[in-house]
């Protein structure tokens, strides 16, 4: 799910909510790619071994393991090329210029250049895919769940799964949490390392609660329906001034906000067993149901085709779901509120909690894959590249990261709950399982014509979803 803009904290998921063009939350969720299995294995033959190695500067050595007990040292002046080229996404290019210059600063043999690549996804594949054709793609390329396997069935991306497993550089797949790094991986091959581990969490207005004698607070006891419920209090009470929730599916490009819901209720929204889409099924229309709550029940804001921004932040809206990342934006934006970040509340009994990443990949042409990797194994390192990252409000994917990153040391009071909560939400949070290439593009949309027909022409719910869902089977044919 990347966002059409490019992402600034990144991570999740613009797609977080098509939105979340923001923080890109963006990169992650709404996409789910297709199932090819194409990853270009090969090292480059011009590329020189990493026996090479004539040992590791003092300081850096332990840049790549650091206090993480991850990497060992990254060998200075090592194998591959000294020009390292980075293709990146344009809202994140100057935080990646950062890391660059912190990589060269560690390993004066390397140049690093950080460049740009198109914002729109059609573009960007065809760029990367001139690009692979020429032969002249970066080394190492932007990346994230809903674009894998597009690029993969492309050929365009290495597999870094036998060096993970071999923990070249003492980068090893072990690190990573399994959830998101299981994004990347392609049969049997991994071709992307997730940088970023975003979820969503429940961002609610303490300051409006208590205005309308709401003192029942979000806790970790909440279930969906424990949140309309408080939500349509919240609605009555502030007769029209104020609405209890953001509708969490808002206009249905987010998939992090309805594809937890399938799960909960056994759905999904592609088997890859029956290699069908069956998100029209019993417990799919129980998840779209639930989904659609707040709209039919109007406890939050009509239902609108392109939804407004600043509902929360404005006080429109007591509750919204959205990506973590955006904790930066609103402590900018909310400074007269006292507001706070709560777990999502589950659903049937499961996790509601949706996330997704953007990833660093290494192209399956690049001449450099040593150099690459060397850049990967720095930056994955809690006092290397992660060090770096982390006061972006990047969340590092690794299991040792998430307990005992930088990110730990927040001391900002608002939101209270933020550094809890995240912890958990990143373990619980449920990722969507690709589907095929070349239906991809066409699922969101079918889906948000099935929210209109529900909303706007009064269709049933069951009838929209299973029309949608037969178009979409009628395209695998």
């Amino acid at each position: 799910m990347v966002t059409k803009k490019g992402v600034t904290n990144i991570g999740l998921l613009t797609r977080f909510g098509a939105t979340t063009a923001a923080l890109v939350v963006a990169v992650a969720l709404s996409g789910c790619g297709g199932s090819s299995g194409n990853a270009n294995s090969s090292t480059s033959s011009s590329s020189p071994s990493s026996s090479s190695s004539s040992g590791s500067s003092s300081s850096d050595s332990s840049s790549a393991g650091g206090s993480s007990g991850g990497n060992s040292a990254v060998p200075d002046g090592g194998g591959g090329s000294p020009d390292i080229p980075i293709g990146m996404n344009a809202g994140l290019v100057p935080s990646f210029t950062k890391y660059a210059a912190a990589f060269m600063k560690a390993y004066p043999k390397y140049k690093v250049t950080v460049k740009p690549v198109p914002d729109s996804q059609a573009d960007y594949i065809q760029q990367l895919v001139t690009q692979g054709l020429s032969k002249t793609l970066p080394d190492i390329i932007f990346n994230y769940d809903g674009l894998n396997q597009t690029l993969n069935s492309n050929k365009l991306l290495f597999d870094m799964k036998p060096w993970l497993n071999e923990g070249k550089y003492g980068l090893k797949g072990s690190q990573f949490l399994p959830n998101f790094l299981a994004q990347y991986e392609v049969g049997d091959a991994t071709t992307g390392i997730p940088v970023s581990a975003d979820a969503s969490v429940l961002f609610w207005n303490k300051t409006l609660f208590d205005k309308y004698g709401i003192t029942d607070y979000p806790n970790n006891s909440w279930t969906y329906e424990h949140m309309y419920d408080v939500a349509n209090q919240i609605t009555q009470k502030a007769k029209g001034q104020t609405y209890g929730l953001a509708a969490p599916i808002g206009d249905g490009s987010g998939i992090f906000t309805y594809y937890p819901l399938l799960k909960a209720y056994g759905s999904n929204l592609y088997d890859p067993d029956t290699k069908k889409f069956v998100f029209a099924n019993e417990g799919g229309i129980k998840a779209w149901t639930l989904a659609l709550k707040p709209y039919t029940d109007k406890i939050s804001p009509p239902f609108a085709i392109k939804a407004q921004p600043n509902d929360f932040e404005s006080g429109l809206v007591a509750m919204k779901v959205n990506a973590r990342p955006a904790v930066s934006q609103y402590r900018d934006s909310m400074t007269k509120y006292d507001w706070d970040v709560a777990q999502m509340p589950t659903a049937n009994g499961k996790s509601s909690t949706g996330g997704g990443s953007y990833s660093m990949s290494i192209s399956a042409n690049s001449n450099n894959k040593e150099g690459a990797w060397q850049f990967l194994a720095w930056f994955f390192s809690n006092d290397g590249g992660l060090k770096e990252a982390e006061p972006n409000g990047v969340i590092p994917a690794t299991k040792e990261g998430l307990t005992n990153g930088s990110w730990l040391q927040d001391t900002k009071k608002v939101p209270a709950s933020l550094i809890p909560v995240t912890k958990y939400e990143v373990q619980a949070a449920i990722l969507p399982n690709p589907v095929p290439d070349a239906v991809q593009p066409k699922m969101v949309p079918a889906i948000q014509k099935a929210i209109q027909q529900v909303l706007l022409q009064g269709v049933p719910i069951d009838k929209a979803f299973t029309e949608a869902q037969d178009s979409l089977n009628a395209e695998l044919k």
